[in-house]
């Protein structure tokens, strides 16, 4: 087999593409550190290798000697090392080490192993025998590897599943063709052949080399959109977290507006009437009823600043500090004021968290429903039932003398309005209606106790 010394115009462009693909993606993998691209670049490297000893250049640069010497030692070597490297950069791209195919596995090792170890018996054959017949070994290890590759190109099909790796196989699949013609032109070479059996190699490779390109565009721009996502998430994660602790500032904020106007209505309006009530004791001596008034006063204020105080407890946060602090309030409010008293809780409680300001809100709807009790109904005995499941459920019951009509429920005025501005503020509801006596129901709906 000899060897066309002419310098090849087609394979010295294709050369100085590979050339110009080795720089591009030295620079890709310095940004990239993507190590897929480490295994290209020692394809592209003997693929240029391959391209520089069939151009001609060698005996352009060096002179027909040293081309001649290169033809005989390390032609062959050099061809096969480089279909090598090209099988392992395929099997590399479908993951071939993270892959659950063994033979795809032990098809590589044993490629790579066979492959290398005939070129370097070549070598070592070249230097001992000289130019000597090698058509045995030329013709038997390329039909190996086509054997091969035919197999692992329908395994890798079978195992590809991004779109970077079937643009891989795109372009393997029109190298394995061409390497085809390669081998059948090569059996049937002729002087004059417009394109000689190692170009189609290199136009092969040419044409694999674009299709790569096209893959590592479309990895690059999948990753860079996979980044862009991930920073855009980050911004959103750290958005929504500068929203939350906005959010807490602005609850917080709301509950002191809160304890302040509490103190303000209770406290100051309770304060001014002692003060107001003290001047007139002491103008008038004898009448012990502002004294009174004062003491009623003063209790008045320490039960008030004993809710504020429990409301504002971050302890006493959960629907169960809530119920229990109903049940204790109710017990002692009508038992004070000789009045029987069954109240019924659940057994058991999850971990629902109830706000400062609805636990306040709907303590005060359950103590004015008690107040209005003592002081309007003439009951002997009340009934309270407390139950939740998707909505809290409140019903008090008392077997007083209930409302004759709605005009007597609308003159109880203002207790009953804060009450059901109160539910209202609390995103439930309050009804109330005759059934032996008064019943006053509160629903709040438990998604809505701790907004």
């Amino acid at each position: 087999m000899g060897q066309d010394y002419s310098i090849s115009i087609l394979t010295v462009i294709i050369l100085g593409s590979i050339l110009l693909a080795f720089i591009y993606h030295i620079v890709l993998y310095c940004f990239s550190k993507d190590k897929l691209i480490i295994h290209y670049l020692l394809y592209i490297f003997f693929a240029g290798l391959l391209s520089l000893n069939i151009s001609g250049l060698y005996s352009l640069w060096f002179g027909a000697t040293i081309n001649l010497y290169n033809s005989i030692h390390f032609n062959e070597a050099t061809q096969i090392i480089y279909l090598a490297f090209y099988f392992n950069f395929i099997l590399q791209s479908v993951e071939v080490e993270k892959s659950k195919s063994t033979f795809l596995y032990y098809s590589w090792l044993s490629i790579m192993i066979i492959l290398i170890t005939y070129s370097v018996v070549n070598v070592i054959l070249s230097y001992k025998l000289g130019e000597f017949d090698d058509t045995y070994g030329f013709f038997g290890i390329r039909i190996f590897i086509f054997v091969l590759t035919g197999m692992m190109l329908i395994r890798c099909y079978k195992l590809r599943n991004i779109t970077f790796q079937r643009y891989i196989l795109y372009g393997c699949s029109i190298y394995f063709i061409i390497g085809l013609i390669s081998f059948i032109t090569n059996m049937y070479r002729t002087p004059n052949m417009l394109i000689n059996p190692p170009e189609w190699l290199i136009i092969g490779s040419f044409i694999d080399i674009v299709f790569f390109s096209i893959a590592i565009s479309y990895r690059n721009k999948q990753q860079w959109e996979s980044i862009n996502l991930a920073l855009l998430n980050d911004a959103n994660e750290i958005i929504a977290m500068q929203n939350l602790v906005l959010e807490k500032q602005n609850a917080l904020e709301d509950e002191r507006s809160r304890i302040a106007t509490d103190m303000h209505d209770d406290l100051g309006s309770g304060l001014t009437q002692i003060t107001y009530l003290s001047q007139m004791a002491m103008n008038d001596f004898d009448n012990k009823s502002n004294l009174f008034k004062i003491k009623k006063t003063a209790t008045d204020l320490v039960e008030n600043m004993s809710e504020i105080i429990w409301a504002m407890k971050e302890e006493n946060n959960t629907l169960e500090d809530l119920i229990t602090y109903i049940k204790i309030y109710s017990f002692d409010y009508l038992e004070s004021n000789k009045i029987d008293t069954q109240i019924t809780i659940p057994e058991h409680f999850n971990k629902i968290i109830v706000t400062g300001n609805n636990r306040k809100n709907i303590f005060l709807c359950v103590k004015e429903s008690l107040h209005n009790i003592v002081k309007h109904s003439n009951a002997k005995n009340v009934i309270i039932t407390i139950t939740y499941l998707e909505i809290l459920e409140i019903k008090i019951q008392d077997n007083g003398i209930g409302f004759t009509n709605q005009l007597e429920l609308k003159t109880l005025g203002n207790g009953l309005r804060n009450m059901k501005s109160r539910m209202e503020k609390t995103g439930g509801q309050m009804e109330i209606f005759n059934k032996n006596g008064a019943v006053t129901l509160f629903t709040i709906p438990i998604k809505k106790l701790n907004q």
